[in-house]
This record gives C-alpha cells, sequence and structure tokens, in this order.
C-alpha cells in the first residue's frame, strides 16, 4: 500500500513538547520555513514520484475538538498544529503567533481576530485582522491567492497575471474577485472598504512601481497588495489580506 508522508510533522510535534507553556506576552514561530510531502511505499522498477515543497504561506488559528489551535500552513505540502497554550490568548501573525498571558476564554467561544471556525459555523462578529500576508514573485500566465498567499498550481485563480504576448500583460480578476487601482497612496483595510471596485481586466502597462490595487476576494475578504517591481517577465509585490 502507498502512503502519504508529510515531513515536518515529527518536527512539529517535537517543537509543542518543547514550547508546551509559553511566557506571558511571547511569540510561538511555526517550526518550519517550507514542508515536504512525498509519497512511500514500494513501487515497481521505474517508478518514481516527485515530492511537493511548500514554503509557509500562512497561519491561523482553529477550533480543533473544542480547543483552540494553531495551525501553519505549508501550501500544498499540508500544514503542522499544535494547542494553544494554555491560559494564554494568541493571535495568528505572519510566520507564527503572539500569545499574551491572563485568563483566555473557552476555546469554543473564544473570539479574537484570528479565530477560524469549521464549517458549518458563521464566524461571530470580531475585529479586521490579518490573515495572510507577504511577498510573492509572480510570473506571466501564473495565478495567485491573495487569501492563502499561494502562487501557482493549487491557487485558487482570484488573479491572473494573464499574458497575450510578452508586452501585451494584464492583471485579470477571477472567480468573483473585483479590483481598484488606487495609485501610490496605501489604503489599508477601511480605505479599500470605501472603494470603487471592478470585475475588469487591467493593463499591466499602466501600472507603476509602488501602485497600490485594492482586492475584494472569492472567500469575500478585503485585500491591498502593492507593485514592488516589473521585470524579466516577473510582477513582484508585497500584500496583506484581512478578515
Amino acid at each position: 500500500m502507498v502512503s502519504i508522508f508529510r515531513t515536518g510533522i515529527v518536527a512539529g510535534l517535537l517543537f509543542a513538547g518543547l514550547a508546551g507553556t509559553a511566557a506571558a506576552d511571547s511569540r510561538i514561530d511555526c517550526p518550519l520555513q517550507q514542508a515536504r510531502r512525498t509519497i512511500t511505499g514500494n513501487m515497481a522498477n521505474g517508478w518514481w514520484t516527485t515530492p511537493v515543497v511548500d514554503r509557509l504561506s500562512q497561519t491561523k488559528i482553529m477550533n480543533i475538538g473544542g480547543k483552540a489551535t494553531l495551525v501553519c500552513v505549508y501550501g500544498n505540502a499540508g500544514s503542522v498544529m499544535r494547542e494553544a497554550p494554555g491560559g494564554q490568548q494568541c493571535q495568528a501573525v505572519t510566520g507564527g503567533f503572539k500569545c499574551s498571558g491572563g485568563k483566555a476564554p473557552a476555546p469554543t467561544v473564544q473570539i479574537n481576530p484570528q479565530i477560524l471556525k469549521p464549517v458549518p459555523q458563521q464566524p461571530a462578529p470580531q475585529q479586521p485582522g490579518t490573515v495572510s500576508a507577504g511577498s510573492m514573485k509572480v510570473r506571466l500566465s501564473q495565478t495567485f491567492d491573495l487569501d492563502r498567499g499561494i502562487i501557482g498550481k493549487g491557487a485558487v485563480a482570484e488573479i491572473w497575471l494573464e499574458a497575450k504576448t510578452k508586452t501585451d500583460v494584464y492583471l485579470t480578476p477571477r472567480n468573483g474577485v473585483t479590483l481598484s487601482v488606487t495609485g501610490g497612496r496605501e489604503r489599508g483595510r477601511a480605505g479599500c472598504g470605501k472603494v470603487r471596485y471592478s470585475s475588469g481586466k487591467v493593463p499591466l502597462a499602466k501600472l507603476q512601481t509602488g501602485y497600490y490595487i485594492c482586492v475584494k476576494t472569492n472567500e469575500g475578504r478585503i485585500s491591498e497588495f502593492r507593485i514592488t517591481g516589473k521585470s524579466g517577465g516577473v510582477l513582484s509585490l508585497t500584500y496583506k489580506t484581512w478578515n
């Protein structure tokens, strides 16, 4: 029988044991910067597999079995997780989690910007918080997903860097995503909530380095990204996505 093996899971469990008790106002980093998933088993001669390697793409807090659980997501390679420290309130941040001391409410009702409850439960009213943030380098004809911060294969086709030719390139929203080009000034979550959006494609030639674009994602979130470079068929950007 062929089985799936996720490297990084053992490291996650060891990490959980070493960091089982966090100090007040402490930071808990994800244990790996990238993870590798592969197939193991007895295969006939001539067969091989290509491992899936992905970098850390998202951190989040989920309610699993009635307990708040810290989850580090590595794109298509899977995820590692551990329980939140007892008596601590934690928030997902880029690369890990910030936890503070004090009596925490029961995990099933704990509300903070990063608690994500399993379907079919609906999120309780909460203040907007960052669910994903970082940088990307997107090549011609690739898609990218601002909810999860992933590019290409495995990414939900939120925005397509559509290339009709090497010079005729567009930012093309997909699957209900809408865009708003806001120029050289950062708007933030509140500002992006007030602009006018469009589902039309935007010529990349009209977007200067330093321009900001507000996005309504296909999961109903507000996101904003800044173009940091355009060269060699690569669009470089930094982004932040909020609840």
